[in-house]
């Protein structure tokens, strides 16, 4: 059976070209709309001025507050009980620690990691969903 969700990036080119475009499963769609959510502040999406996070207000300010990291976690939990009507039962974590980047052999530098996991079941069949990802802070980065 085909895949029903269109997977990321959209390829219009290959759609006005009259091409299947690719397609991926359902865990992989929600997997994709969660990075979606992390990675867009709001008001940034036209179509939802409240789909995102507010990771990215956040970014560069006291990230060493123990409530700097409750307020995230609560976003992204709210952005996802309010945009990923996939799943349910859903449970956000986060985590932030220091790690050193080797950026040539004799020049380093320490960038805070924040880590996201993000666990819930799928609502169509009631399976277990696990998603993780880690973003780079103060500039906002991916691995």
């Amino acid at each position: 059976m085909p895949h029903p969700y269109y997977a990321l990036p959209l390829r219009l080119d290959e759609v006005l070209q009259h091409r299947q475009h690719p397609t991926c499963s359902l865990p992989q769609s929600i997997a994709q709309n969660l990075y979606l959510m992390l990675t867009t502040h709001f008001a940034e999406s036209r179509f939802d001025a409240s789909f995102g996070c507010s990771l990215w207000d956040e970014d560069f300010s006291n990230q060493t507050n123990s409530r700097w990291k409750e307020d995230i976690r609560q976003s992204i939990e709210t952005s996802v009980a309010a945009h990923e009507k996939r799943l349910v039962q859903v449970r956000v974590r986060v985590d932030l620690v220091d790690q050193e980047i080797q950026l040539s052999r004799t020049n380093r530098r320490v960038k805070r990691r924040l880590s996201v996991w993000i666990d819930g079941l799928l609502m169509r069949t009631n399976e277990p969903f696990s998603f993780q990802r880690s973003l780079f802070l103060a500039p906002l980065s991916t691995e």
